[in-house]
C-alpha cells in the first residue's frame, strides 16, 4: 500500500484500476506469476529430469498464459478449447498434454491436428475410439494412461479426484489400470508412453504426495513388465493449495517436491523418467485481486451485517460451489484497523451468493472499492451470465504499467449467439 492507505500491486493503485475499468474487474500481476514459477523450478531443481506443465484451466486468458509460455511452460488441458486456448497463448503443441474423462472424436480429432504431445487417455472405451483414429498414421500416437491411485486427501469433496470411488482414470486397485495398460501396448497406433494421476486440488499433506508416487512407481514397474511398453513419462497434477486466508495450512514447495519424487527416483524402473508436475493455482491463484464496488449495507441487528457488491458468483463461484474461503480489504483504506465483522453479498438471485462470510472490514462506505486477493484461480473461467449479466474485464500488471487483456462484455454480447 502507498502513503495514503491505497492498495497497491506491481506499483499500481487498484482504486484507481477500478475508476478507470469499472468493476467487478480482475487483475493479474505478472511479477507474482514469475515468482510462482520460479520457485517451482527452485524446488525441483534436484530431481531432474521434470517439467513443469501449467493446468490452463486455472485461467486460459491468453495474456496470462503468455507469461508462462515465455518461461517455456508446459500447457496441461482439459478440453480441445483450452489447448486451443494455450496455442494462442504462445505454448508449443508439442508441450501441451490433453486429459479429461469423456472427450469427444472431435477433441481427439482437433488434439490430433493440432499436433498435441500427449493424450491422457481415460477410460478403456478412449483406447478404441482413439485407435480407429489413428489407424492411418505413420508413426505411432504417444499417450499416457490416467490411473486412480485410490488415495484419499484432506479438502472439499468436489475437489478430490484420486478417490477409489471418482469419474477420473482406471483403478489401480483391482487390476484395471495394468489391463489397460496391456490393452494400449498391443493397439496398433498407440504408444504408451506415460501414466498420469491427480489428487485433487487446495491439497497441503506432503504424504498423499508420497502415496501418489509410490503408486505410480508401483504400477509402471508392473505395467513394463507387462508389456513392451516403455513408461519414461510420470505426471503427478498439481492441487497444492495456497493461502487464502490468514492461517491457511499450505505445503512448501520443497516438501512437496520431494515427497513426490522420492519414490520414483528409489527404483531402478522409474529413476530417470520424467516427472510432469500440472500446477494451476499455485502458479496463478495469487497473482489476481478481484475489485468491486461497494453498493451498500445491510444491518439486523444481533444476527449479521451485509456489505453489498457489484459482482458475485457470476464471476466468482467458488465460494457457493466449494466452500471457498477469502479475505478481503478496502483498496482506498487499506490500512484502516477493522471495525467489524461482515458478510459480503453478492449482487446475484440467490441466498447462496455470499462471496465471504465472515471478514473484519472498516465499516464501508458505498462506491469505496473492496479488494479480494487471491482470485486468479478459477473465478474467470467459471465465471457465468447468470441474470443475464456481463461477465468482468481483467486488467494485466507488469512493469508498473496495466494492460487491459479481456475487455468487459456489454449486454449486445450476452444475445449475439441468438437466432
Amino acid at each position: 500500500m502507498d502513503r495514503e492507505g491505497h492498495l497497491r500491486v506491481g506499483g499500481v493503485d487498484l482504486s484507481r484500476l477500478a475508476d478507470r475499468y469499472g468493476t467487478p474487474l480482475y487483475v493479474y500481476d505478472a511479477a507474482t506469476i514469475r515468482a510462482a514459477h520460479r520457485a517451482y523450478t527452485l524446488a525441483f531443481a534436484k530431481h531432474r529430469p521434470y517439467r513443469i506443465s501449467y493446468a490452463i484451466k486455472a485461467s486460459p486468458l491468453r495474456g496470462v498464459g503468455r507469461v508462462l509460455s515465455a518461461l517455456g511452460a508446459d500447457a496441461s488441458a482439459a478440453s480441445l478449447g483450452e489447448l486451443l486456448a494455450a496455442k494462442r497463448a504462445g505454448f508449443a503443441p508439442a508441450r501441451m498434454q490433453l486429459h479429461g474423462n469423456a472427450k469427444t472424436d472431435e477433441e481427439l480429432r482437433g488434439a490430433i491436428a493440432l499436433g498435441a504431445g500427449r493424450i491422457v487417455i481415460d477410460g478403456a472405451d478412449e483406447i478404441e475410439r482413439l485407435a480407429r483414429l489413428v489407424r492411418r498414421r505413420a508413426t505411432p500416437l504417444s499417450v499416457w494412461l490416467r490411473v486412480s491411485p485410490g488415495i484419499g486427501a484432506d479438502t472439499h469433496p468436489h475437489l478430490r479426484t484420486g478417490v477409489l470411488d471418482s469419474k477420473f482414470g482406471a483403478p489401480i486397485e483391482g487390476g484395471e489400470a495394468l489391463a489397460q495398460a496391456r490393452s494400449i501396448a498391443l493397439t496398433k497406433g498407440l504408444l504408451l508412453v506415460g501414466l498420469h494421476a491427480h489428487l485433487g486440488t487446495q491439497l497441503h499433506e506432503a504424504e498423499r504426495y508420497a502415496e501418489l508416487g509410490a503408486a505410480l512407481a508401483g504400477l509402471a514397474g508392473d505395467a513394463m513388465a507387462a508389456t513392451r511398453a516403455k513408461i519414461r513419462e510420470i505426471g503427478v497434477g498439481g492441487g497444492l493449495g495456497i493461502p487464502l486466508r490468514e492461517g491457511d495450512r499450505t505445503l512448501d514447495l520443497a516438501s512437496y517436491a520431494a515427497a513426490v519424487s522420492a519414490p520414483l527416483r528409489s527404483r531402478a524402473e522409474t529413476a530417470k523418467a520424467t516427472l510432469y508436475v500440472e500446477p494451476g493455482r499455485s502458479l496463478v491463484g495469487r497473482s489476481g485481486v478481484a475489485l468491486y464496488r461497494v453498493v451498500g449495507t445491510k444491518r439486523i441487528g444481533g444476527v449479521r451485517t451485509y456489505v453489498s457488491v457489484d459482482g458475485g458468483m457470476g464471476d466468482n463461484i467458488r465460494p457457493a460451489l466449494y466452500g471457498a474461503e477469502y479475505t478481503a480489504l478496502l483498496a482506498e483504506r487499506a490500512s484502516a484497523a477493522p471495525q467489524e465483522q461482515v458478510a459480503i453479498a453478492g449482487r446475484y438471485c440467490e441466498s447462496g451468493d455470499v462471496l465471504i462470510g465472515d471478514v473484519a472490514l472498516p465499516t464501508a462506505r458505498s462506491g469505496e472499492t473492496l479488494a479480494i486477493p487471491g482470485s486468479g484461480a478459477y473465478a474467470i473461467p467459471m465465471a457465468s451470465n447468470y441474470n443475464s449479466v456481463p461477465r468482468p474485464a481483467v486488467v494485466l500488471i507488469d512493469n508498473k504499467r496495466a494492460r487491459l487483456i479481456r475487455a468487459r462484455e456489454t449486454y449486445a454480447d450476452l444475445w449475439k449467439p441468438e437466432r
